[in-house]
Parts: structure tokens; C-alpha cells; sequence
């Protein structure tokens, strides 16, 4: 078997770390693509690997350290707030101005008729 010389080897280390680099590069930057909303409120991403793979200290900051700007956790405490609140109302038979939890109910299941929307609007004719 041939012996590979010395520039080979380099040639070929070098060759498998920038083809490493651009597997990162285009990796991290379908990560970016995928987790978040914008660059701006995702700065662990841009800033390093999801996974923090890299060795050259770019690494993603901290869940510790890096201040969460989701608002999921809000919106799900608002939602079941208003869910107990209409499951109370409806057990305590409580009304307000004449509305129940039964006359809401029937608001949201109902059907919305927009034929009656759509007739009295007049559309413009198009002339040829």
C-alpha cells in the first residue's frame, strides 16, 4: 500500500474541517429557521448552536442567563382563567345584562350566516 505523504494529509484534514464548518453553518442556520420567531428575540441561536457543539467558545448562552421574551406561559394562565371563570359562571347560574354562560356558548357553536353580509354589499361591475 502507498504511503500518503504529509501535504496530503493536511490537505485532506483541512478539506474535512471546512466541509465540517459549512455542515455547522448551514445546520445552525436551519435551526434558526425552525426555532424561532425572529433573530432578534432568539439571540442563543444566533449566537451559538442549539445543541452548544461547537468547540470554539460560541457557545449559546445559558436558559439561566438568557431573560424569556415568550409569552406563551401568559397566554395559557389568561386562558384558563377565562376557562374556570365560564365553567363558574355556568355552575352558579350567574348572568350579566341578560347574558348567561348558555347564551355564550350557543354565540361561539353557532354558524355565521354571511349570505345575507354578502347580498347587501354592492360589488363593483367590471367594464369591457
Amino acid at each position: 500500500m502507498n504511503k500518503v505523504n504529509t501535504n496530503k494529509r493536511l490537505e485532506l484534514v483541512k478539506a474535512i474541517r471546512m466541509q465540517n464548518q459549512y455542515d455547522r453553518q448551514l445546520f445552525r442556520s436551519r435551526e434558526n429557521f425552525l426555532y424561532s420567531d425572529s433573530p432578534v428575540l432568539r439571540p442563543a441561536v444566533r449566537n451559538g448552536e442549539l445543541y452548544s457543539l461547537e468547540a470554539d467558545g460560541k457557545q449559546a448562552p445559558d436558559e439561566k442567563t438568557a431573560p424569556v421574551t415568550g409569552s406563551f406561559r401568559i397566554r395559557l394562565v389568561i386562558a384558563m382563567v377565562l376557562l374556570l371563570s365560564f365553567v363558574i359562571c355556568d355552575i352558579r347560574q350567574v348572568s350579566y345584562e341578560g347574558e348567561n354562560a348558555e347564551t355564550v356558548f350557543n354565540r361561539i357553536v353557532e354558524d355565521t350566516d354571511l349570505s345575507g353580509v354578502l347580498d347587501g354589499m354592492a360589488l363593483p361591475q367590471a367594464e369591457f
